[in-house]
């Protein structure tokens, strides 16, 4: 317990670095409250709930107690899917105009994101309370004589508003993906060179290679200071769309040709796989052969014809 403690405690001397970075960059930042930022800020504030439930177990004695009880669950959900899934959710409302061509509303985001954290908080939070009245991890029953039905009801009820929220997630999706395209280039007016193409990408990305002067190039090019040091839009291809739709018809460019060996390949991995983690050995050697096969009828496959671009 004291070596668990001990790396508890230098574990926290980072996270607490990345923590305050992260509110540095939002304090210094211009804060626009849409889904992308929520969900952003959801993650921190989730992860700094999980990163102090974490904390705790640097004290031996408290350690020794939690231990696989239901207070671990709690620290890891709040760490895990607090910490990876309010990320994950936040960069695909702001990447998904840069995929998809499409904007996902707003409106419904926003009621995705406050019925996700509070169910969240139902979900997850009793079972701080559950590991300290002794409910050890890894059950799938109880008695009831224990004392821990309340909590239990209480973190079922959390789970289904998850469940909720996911189904406003993707009726946002289908909804969006079944509406027309938008014609704007940078929606967040965003620095990174991603959106300094068409949305959706075309297949080779950019004609040419972006030359870079900047850490952030895009904004610089869109930007400028003025005289009394505030920003000035640049004039020319200040929205970055011109440049963009010059990218749209390509000159030339190679592109690999389509091919059905790659999917070969990708089936000959599991097949290997398989045989390796279960002694398997007739499936070492089906998928190994598979796995060359394809390999080499993609090395060796001709190209198909080019296109002509205009």
């Amino acid at each position: 317990n004291s070596a668990f403690a001990i790396s508890t405690m230098f574990i926290a001397v980072p996270t607490g670095v990345k923590i305050f970075n992260w509110i540095a960059t939002l304090w210094g930042g211009q804060i626009s409250f849409k889904a992308p930022l929520l969900f952003a800020v959801g993650f921190i504030a989730m992860f700094i709930i999980g990163g102090l439930s974490g904390v705790t177990h640097a004290v031996v004695p408290s350690d020794y107690q939690q231990t696989d009880t239901y207070y671990i669950v709690a620290h890891f959900h709040y760490v895990l899917f607090g910490g990876a899934i309010f990320g994950l959710f936040s960069g695909v409302y702001f990447w998904f105009p840069k995929i998809s061509g499409r904007m996902l509303s707003d409106a419904l985001g926003k009621a995705h994101f406050w019925l996700m954290i509070i169910g969240f908080n139902v979900t997850f939070g009793p079972f701080h309370i559950l590991g300290l009245q002794g409910m050890p991890r890894r059950i799938y029953t109880y008695p009831g004589y224990a004392g821990w039905n309340f909590w239990n009801m209480v973190s079922t009820i959390g789970s289904f508003m998850i469940a909720a929220s996911i189904g406003i997630f993707i009726v946002n999706v289908v909804r969006t993906l079944r509406g027309p395209r938008t014609e704007e280039v940078d929606p967040w007016d965003a620095r990174t060179l991603e959106w300094a193409t068409s949305s959706p990408p075309p297949p080779y990305n950019f004609e040419e290679i972006p030359i870079v002067h900047d850490v952030d190039e895009f904004w610089h090019r869109k930007y400028t200071e003025g005289k009394d040091g505030r920003l000035v839009p640049v004039v020319a291809g200040g929205s970055g769309e011109d440049e963009a739709r010059g990218h749209a018809g390509g000159h030339g460019i190679h592109m690999p040709s389509p091919s059905y060996f790659a999917v070969l390949a990708a089936l000959a991995l599991p097949i290997l796989g398989y045989g390796v983690i279960f002694r398997q050995v007739v499936l070492d050697i089906d998928g190994g052969l598979l796995l060359l096969a394809a390999l080499y009828g993609w090395a060796m496959e001709p190209p198909a014809a080019e296109e002509a671009h205009a």
